[in-house]
């Protein structure tokens, strides 16, 4: 993949609680493992990702915010390396930045534009998206080529999916024309009943945009972001699921790219 630009992928969800910010930082873990180079950027004002890596929030000095706001701070200004990936982090005053963004004159195409000089530092850069359909949102799928949407298996797991897929269509329409759903991806399934007819009602709905591996639930999973470490490196015996989900991405890409 060193021969063109990085593929970008927005891991996105129109509702909290789905495992977005764990699949970001397990996803893009497990790419490195793979040998890719892997930036990950922290749009949400939570800043989870960010904390999830081992970035205190509330120490940076320039951080996702600035690159939005601050012509001349640029992504690879407020990146950090964490366990072989580059990490974009996020803060707290992002919270302000959909109103500080309505008035900027093409504001959908910010980020783009900050990601657009990376050209072939990376062969994966993974967005984590707040939970909402804003500007935010807008600029990473505007600037995005594939949408990752992971799905848990609870009760009202499609709650907000189908909004998100409508403004993935307008967005497509409008500003991107090549946006795709790379898939939706099954996270913390287990083996209750619940679970399977979730899990049931995801794939009926999707079809083949549901990928094969799904995340299992596991406590080491759940533990890793507490030592600011993913669970590829916090522990390695719970990472299967996504060395593969890894695998399975590299093929969807690498046969949409054909």
């Amino acid at each position: 993949m060193a021969d063109r630009k990085p593929v970008i992928i927005a891991i996105s969800q129109n509702k909290g609680g789905t495992a977005k910010t764990t699949t970001t930082i397990n996803l893009g873990a497990a790419l490195t493992k793979l040998g890719k180079r892997v930036l990950l950027i922290d749009l949400d004002p939570q800043a989870n990702l960010s904390s999830g890596v081992g970035i205190d929030p509330h120490e940076l000095e320039h951080s996702m915010y600035h690159v939005f706001t601050d012509r001349n701070i640029a992504l690879g200004d407020v990146t950090y390396e964490v366990d072989g990936l580059l990490v974009a982090p996020a803060h707290i005053s992002m919270v302000t930045l959909e109103m500080e963004l309505v008035s900027r004159h093409g504001r959908e195409w910010l980020l783009k534009r900050k990601l657009e000089v990376l050209q072939e530092q990376f062969d994966y850069v993974l967005i984590d998206c707040p939970p909402s359909l804003g500007l935010v949102v807008t600029n990473a799928l505007a600037a995005c080529d594939y949408v990752l949407v992971p799905v848990q298996t609870q009760a009202y797991a499609l709650y907000g999916v189908p909004q998100l897929m409508e403004m993935i269509n307008v967005i497509r329409e409008d500003l991107n024309p090549h946006l795709e759903v790379l898939g939706v991806l099954l996270t913390f399934t287990n083996r209750t009943r619940l679970s399977r007819e979730i899990e049931e009602e995801v794939k009926n709905y999707f079809k083949e945009q549901v990928f094969n591996t799904p995340i299992r639930q596991n406590i080491k999973i759940a533990e890793a972001p507490l030592s600011g470490r993913s669970v590829i490196y916090y522990a390695p015996e719970a990472a299967e699921d996504y060395i593969n989900l890894a695998q399975e991405v590299e093929e969807r890409v690498n046969r949409k790219a054909r």
